[in-house]
């Protein structure tokens, strides 16, 4: 049986705005297990970017249960959740997100810098080059981002989210700001990767992408209102 990767238990984010408190969560309750391809589907507003917040380690809840790969991050500081993500979740996001002045092969090794994994500088930039390999861009490696295209761009932020084996691929409208033709790609990069065990959550507000996944969740107003069971593709 497979573990559990994402547990979420009887979750609540509220904010105070003026004299008025904002359930952004309300009650939510999710398990995703290792190797599953969840889309999280809903309108703006409906809470899907907090809970993406909570999965991805960016905020605590104000009550409820969050465990992440093992880790429960309920109390977590600031410094204990950035060490969590970046060890534990790897984002990939509508914009891209890459260093302008660093090129692709730079940007992928940046991660890295960051985390105590005892590699060497050669060691990195071998993980590197292998992973842009990986995504199409064994070409592409000494080019900055304003040399490659929006497709191309994409495919150097997967790289870097996978570059520290992350347990969690975050991708946050990842096709947003790509044509239909190369969000077709990157979709079916995705669907790659999730044949390899990766585990994917997928934020979006588009049905037709969410329901490219194995599973789609659907949260409107803080709340979770529907789920469709992992199917094969």
């Amino acid at each position: 049986m497979r573990e559990n990767v994402i547990s979420i238990i009887d979750l609540r984010k509220f904010y105070l705005v003026g004299d008025f408190v904002v359930k952004a969560l309300d009650g939510v309750n999710l398990t995703i297990k290792r190797g599953d391809f969840t889309a999280i589907m809903g309108p703006s507003g409906s809470g899907k970017s907090t809970l993406m917040n909570m999965i991805g380690c960016l905020d605590s809840p104000t009550s409820g249960l969050v465990s992440i790969d093992g880790e429960i991050i309920n109390a977590m500081d600031e410094t204990e959740l950035a060490d969590v993500r970046n060890r534990k979740v790897g984002f990939i996001f509508q914009q891209f997100n890459l260093l302008p002045k660093l090129n692709a092969l730079e940007n992928v090794i940046t991660p890295l810098l960051y985390s105590a994994n005892g590699m060497s500088g050669k060691e990195r930039k071998e993980r590197a080059e292998y992973l842009l390999e990986r995504v199409g861009l064994k070409d592409r490696m000494r080019h900055r981002p304003s040399e490659l295209s929006g497709g191309q761009k994409q495919r150097v932020a997967i790289a870097r989210a996978l570059v520290n084996n992350p347990a969690i691929l975050l991708a946050d409208e990842p096709t947003g700001a790509l044509d239909s033709k190369t969000g077709d790609q990157i979709m079916s990069l995705f669907m790659d990767l999730n044949e390899e065990g990766r585990t994917i959550v997928f934020v979006t507000h588009d049905r037709s992408l969410g329901y490219k996944c194995r599973s789609q969740v659907y949260i409107r107003d803080g709340k979770i209102v529907d789920k469709d069971v992992e199917r094969e593709y």
